[in-house]
């Protein structure tokens, strides 16, 4: 059986575009839910506007495949990508669950 992986997602949108990248986001969270291997895909806000997904994977391979294939990337190259500052920064962690279900996400 495969291990799940963790990601950490930090997007940077550029100065006043938070809102506009939300909106994009908003729309595309729930398709990725409905994507194979998806355990987690939540969106989280900075106070300083920048915003993270923090997402669990059933395997490193379900999460490839939402990277290089999944139905929502035409959307973010075409309506996200132009409102950000850069390339979103990815950190892949491997889970080390201690203590019950609290420990681990």
């Amino acid at each position: 059986m495969s291990e799940p992986l963790v990601m950490i997602v930090r997007v940077v949108p550029k100065p006043g575009q938070s809102a506009a990248v939300l909106a994009v986001l908003e729309e595309l969270v729930p398709i990725v839910h409905e994507e194979e291997g998806c355990e987690r895909y939540s969106l989280n806000v900075q106070d300083n506007g920048d915003i993270y997904f923090i997402e669990r994977w059933a395997s490193a391979a379900d999460a490839e495949r939402h990277g290089t294939s999944s139905s929502i990337l035409p959307t973010l190259g075409e309506k996200a990508t132009p409102l950000l500052e850069r390339m979103p920064e990815i950190i892949t962690l491997t889970p080390h669950p201690v203590g019950g279900p609290k420990g681990a996400i």
